[in-house]
């Protein structure tokens, strides 16, 4: 272990994969139920909200990595927004968003592998964190491999649900629903946000990323784009096939829907998928989490942190700050709740979103001359990015229905 650099050994088909594979993670597969439960037949309509707030605040990600490529993600922009101080307490709350969300999946992982393999629960939840955290260990490149073979399979699967579902296409009204209106579409989208994370974790692998300052804002536009039509066919194909009532009653929603579409024996293979799924969020929440710590410790200023800058010059890889997240979510992952946690993450998100768009804000007006990046985001109105602005307004309003679902 010895001062090195982190490998650039990613392209842009690698950002693509994890870009996609981050985002279509554990949330479509848990969340759809209970989103289903919210806005009825207009579930699509509460995965667009969201989408369109996930990718107005994907521009402004975009924008920022491409001028600052840098390890650290959120953490760098609002350094370079507001100063280190507030960077290294959002750090904070990036941090602990990363680690409880990583244990909780992993809880779900062993539901699902529970229903096909008898071990107590508690040796898989620590067993998947101990691989995934491995994986990131022994390097990016591998760790890529796996997000790619796992999103694939997860890609798969999804298929599998819209392609049995589409004979029943239009056998439900998709633009009306009975005592859902718009707070229940903006309700169901503010819990549905949880599904649309991943480009937190994507950016703070700029460092590991050939050409960052071009690679990265295509990765990010582009899986963004993928995920929202992959989501909207899974929505409109869920009503479908079961009742909204129904699906929000089914702990395995999706397993419910093939089983009713295909048959028994392609509601197990979902479940196998849902292990892919659930494995490689939290490969990317390890992979994520730990750069944004070797980051922090890095330019924090921090002399006590020094040790987790280290990168093992053979993996090319932090594996100081890879150790302890793991160490981390292997506590978190003994106790915690999908539901709850996504519902608690989706808090901590949210204001990290609006953090890092406030922040490109207050750049904009502090650096008026500042190079143009690669990547701009556009419709400038006297100087500042309208998206940018309309998505702070955006995560705002799902922030208030997020809150009002856990108090209800």
């Amino acid at each position: 272990m010895a001062e090195a650099q982190l490998k650039r050994n990613l392209g842009l088909l690698d950002i693509l994969m994890f870009g996609i594979g981050g985002i279509v993670g554990a949330g479509i597969y848990a969340i759809v139920g209970e989103a289903a439960g919210i806005s009825g037949n207009l579930l699509w309509a509460s995965f667009l909200v969201a989408a369109t707030v996930a990718l107005l605040t994907a521009t402004t990600y975009a924008e920022f990595v491409s001028r600052f490529p840098d390890a650290g993600g959120s953490f760098e922009y609002v350094k370079q927004g507001f100063g280190q101080t507030t960077a290294l307490w959002f750090s904070i709350m990036m941090l602990f968003t990363g680690v409880v969300a990583a244990g909780a999946i992993a809880i779900s992982f062993s539901e699902y592998l529970g229903r096909l393999w008898e071990v107590p629960r508690w040796i898989i939840t620590l067993g998947v964190i101990v691989v995934m955290g491995l994986i990131n260990a022994v390097g990016v490149q591998q760790a890529s491999w796996f997000n790619t073979l796992a999103t694939v399979v997860t890609l798969a699967g999804l298929a599998a649900i819209v392609y049995f579902a589409i004979p029943e296409w239009g056998s439900v009204p998709l633009l009306e629903s009975e005592g859902v209106g718009w707070t229940a579409i903006a309700s169901g989208g503010a819990l549905i946000f949880f599904s649309f994370i991943g480009y937190e974790d994507l950016v703070k692998m700029a460092e590991e990323t050939r050409e960052p300052r071009k690679t990265m804002p295509r990765g990010i536009l582009i899986s963004g784009v993928v995920v929202l039509l992959v989501y909207l066919l899974v929505a409109v194909s869920a009503v479908s096939v079961l009742p909204p009532e129904e699906l929000a009653q089914e702990s395995g929603p999706l397993a419910a829907v093939l089983r009713r579409s295909a048959g028994a024996g392609w509601a197990t293979a979902i479940v196998v998928v849902a292990l892919f799924a659930t494995s490689k969020t939290i490969l990317s929440n390890i992979l994520g989490t730990s750069r944004l710590l070797y980051d922090v410790a890095r330019d924090g200023g921090m002399s006590w942190l020094q040790r987790l800058t280290r990168v093992n010059r053979k993996t090319g890889t932090p594996l100081p700050a890879i150790l302890l997240i793991t160490l981390l979510a292997l506590a978190f992952g003994l106790i915690g709740n999908l539901k709850v946690v996504a519902s608690i993450s989706n808090i901590f998100i949210m204001l990290v979103f609006l953090a890092v768009n406030a922040a490109l804000l207050n750049f904009r007006r502090q650096h008026p001359d500042a190079p143009t990046p690669r990547f701009r985001v556009p419709l400038q109105v006297g100087g500042y990015p309208l998206p940018t602005m309309l998505a702070l307004v955006g995560v705002l309003i799902l922030l208030g229905f997020n809150v009002a679902n856990i108090l209800g």
